[in-house]
């Protein structure tokens, strides 16, 4: 066992093995050492005091994601080596093959995911003075490909966007680029230079990922650098998730003369998304600013935040949505409780494709899509153009029949007890399960008579798991035990045996039941497949719904807190702002923030001295007009009366 223990280690060495042993995964020699503080498990020893002994530590196997999910919170990857045949049929040791590779970067279990935060894997490639990142978030199924004229560029994209693991080739890049991602990124995987290529190059792989004739329709040259860190990104997440990425359809490429530029000092000096002081969401202009209701809206709204627009008449468009929705409060709270309502479209239906969806997944999917039609219902007939296009949105509704006629009302958590497909959707599954019901309904009889055959009142009819189901007789009554019963289990107090009548029933139940939970597994994996094959439009669906959920977040924002719409003007450079308040800082003061203005005109008044004492306020006001601006520049409305 050891040996095959070894022979897996050594294919994946950067990782923590939890290799499965009967009812627990087990950790062995530097791992163990490495992982039992960590997991706060014993570590042990096997064959203590020999020459051959081993450091081990282990955790139960139906635990093991409870496990898993400190190990990555640390920054560790974990391979998980499990049982891939049944023990009672294996000839000498039980064949285990790796299951799921799982690193900080390629997460989809949702109980180790942050609801409101994407989960991204870079890849950060570099060559004769151009630097190109491609970000993927396996768990969305989100896509993007930068380029960059410096590494200091580079590195300030990587501070904005907060990878949880960056892949990357050391002789390319700089040290200090080893520096910088060793201390700010949570995982760091070294990776050859060829990743991704394939046999016929990264061209081809990234085209057959994207289902597309040319890369050029993208914006990126078959030949250049974003398109082998984008091939690389696909080729350690395709193999991280054993699965083919069949919801990644599409590629982004970011031009940054699209947005404006906020490097690290700046996010971190405006505590845009982290308080200086303890480091938390809390005392953040992402805490001041988030009303929204859903985990995508949550997720773009950050991104938003971390992309300010350029665009005076795109910003436009959005303030124009969240403005409609600010002087209707009505249809503003009606739409919030609907999304309220709305499971996490984007990583349900990624798990869908990588296989992963559960029944109550697939029950959650189900109630999202149910709230969709009266969702878009709220919003038909906008004015906004932004809504329009938002009401606009495919509501999927092929999904949600089938899911209303397949799944039951309240599907459980997984499909090892069975009870998730609805009767009526497959004949024999209805038979069987007709089968398994009537058969127990045909031991309960058969205990009534054997009683009334025997006059033995305390005769039972019990099942285990070893034996299966026995006739229970206690020592006082053996006398009256007929010759036909077979003994099968002698205890202190009592005997235990079978007849044939009883093996065959035995048979039939126990038949039924476990050819049930078969059948609708193959059911369930139907379903799953018809929602897989719908990813792309409920990728789209999702996209719209947080869109929706942004502008709601920020309309309510403004009535609670008295914000107003900027006034973006083209022709003029000028920043004159009325009764400007710090948004965060508001929040945070048992009374009322004293407002104050601001007028800089490049022709006028070009520069302000600002005086005043120690804890006067001079930095509050400087970082107040900041996040005034930078709210106009997201779409939102801010905190000042013009």
């Amino acid at each position: 066992m050891l040996r095959h223990y070894l022979e897996v280690k050594s294919e994946h060495p950067d990782a923590v093995l939890f290799y499965r042993m009967g009812d627990f995964f087990e950790l062995f020699f530097d791992d163990a050492v490495l992982a039992a503080p960590l997991l706060e498990v014993q570590l042990t020893a096997r064959q203590r005091g020999t020459p051959s002994e081993a450091p081990m530590c282990g955790v139960p196997h139906h635990a093991v994601e409870t496990y898993i999910g400190k190990l990555i919170e640390a920054g560790r990857k974990v391979v998980i080596c499990d049982q891939v045949e049944d023990p009672a049929e294996a000839k000498g040791l039980v064949r285990r093959e790796v299951t799921r590779i799982v690193t900080p970067g390629t997460v989809t279990e949702p109980a180790l995911l942050d609801r409101r935060e994407p989960n991204l894997l870079g890849v950060a490639r570099w060559k004769e003075q151009q630097g190109a990142l491609a970000c993927l978030d396996i768990s969305t199924g989100s896509f993007r490909v930068q380029r960059f004229a410096t590494v200091d560029n580079l590195i300030e994209e990587l501070a904005r966007l907060r990878l949880r693991e960056v892949l990357w080739v050391p002789d390319e890049l700089p040290e200090r680029f080893g520096v910088w991602i060793a201390a700010n990124v949570p995982c760091v995987t070294e990776i050859d230079r060829g990743l991704g290529d394939g046999g016929d190059g990264a061209a081809a792989r990234l085209l057959r990922q994207l289902q597309a004739a040319s890369l050029r329709g993208f914006g990126l040259e078959p030949e250049e650098l974003g398109v082998r860190a984008a091939a690389a990104a696909l080729a350690y997440a395709e193999d991280a998730a054993r699965a083919p990425l069949d919801h990644v359809r599409s590629l982004e490429v970011e031009h940054p003369l699209g947005h404006v530029s906020l490097d690290e000092v700046t996010l971190r000096n405006l505590e845009i998304f982290r308080d200086q002081r303890e480091g938390g969401r809390r005392g953040t202009l992402l805490w001041a600013v988030d009303a929204t209701s859903t985990a995508g809206g949550a997720r773009l709204l950050r991104e938003r935040l971390a992309r300010p627009l350029r665009d005076g008449s795109e910003i436009d468009r959005r303030l124009d949505a969240v403005e409609e929705l600010f002087r209707d409060p009505g249809r503003r709270d009606r739409i919030r409780t609907r999304l309220g309502r709305i499971a996490d479209l984007e990583r349900l239906q990624s798990r869908a494709v990588l296989g992963n969806l559960t029944p109550l997944e697939a029950g959650a999917l189900r109630s999202a899509l149910t709230e969709v039609p009266g969702l878009l219902a709220e919003i038909a007939g906008a004015g906004a153009e932004d809504l329009r296009q938002v009401a606009a949105t495919d509501p999927v509704t092929e999904v949600l029949e089938r899911l209303n006629h397949d799944l039951v009302d309240e599907p459980p958590a997984s499909l090892a007890a069975g009870g998730v497909i609805s009767s009526g959707v497959d004949g024999e599954l209805d038979r069987l399960r007709s089968l398994a019901k009537n058969g127990k309904e045909h031991l309960l009889e058969l205990e009534a008579r054997e009683r009334k055959a025997t006059g033995i009142g305390s005769l039972k009819v019990r099942f285990n798991r070893v034996f299966g189901y026995y006739l229970e007789v206690t020592k006082s009554h053996q006398h009256r035990v007929p010759g036909h019963y077979v003994r099968k289990q002698t205890l202190a107090n009592a005997e235990r045996y079978f007849t044939d009548e009883l093996k065959e029933l035995e048979q039939q139940v126990l038949g039924a039941e476990e050819k049930q939970v078969a059948l609708e597994v193959e059911c369930f994996d139907r379903l799953r497949l018809l929602i897989a094959g719908h990813a792309g439009r409920l990728r789209a669906l999702a996209a719209a719904l947080s869109r929706l959920d942004v502008h709601c977040g920020f309309a309510d924002i403004a009535a609670a807190h008295d914000y107003r719409r900027p006034r973006l003007v083209a022709a003029s450079e000028a920043l004159r702002i009325r009764e400007g308040r710090h948004p965060v800082v508001e929040r945070g003061l048992p009374g009322a923030f004293v407002p104050n203005d601001l007028d800089l005109d490049p022709e006028t008044e070009q520069l302000v001295i600002l005086t005043g004492p120690n804890m006067g306020g001079k930095s509050t006001f400087l970082r107040q007009i900041a996040l005034i601006v930078l709210l106009a520049h997201v779409g939102s409305f801010v905190p000042a009366t013009e």
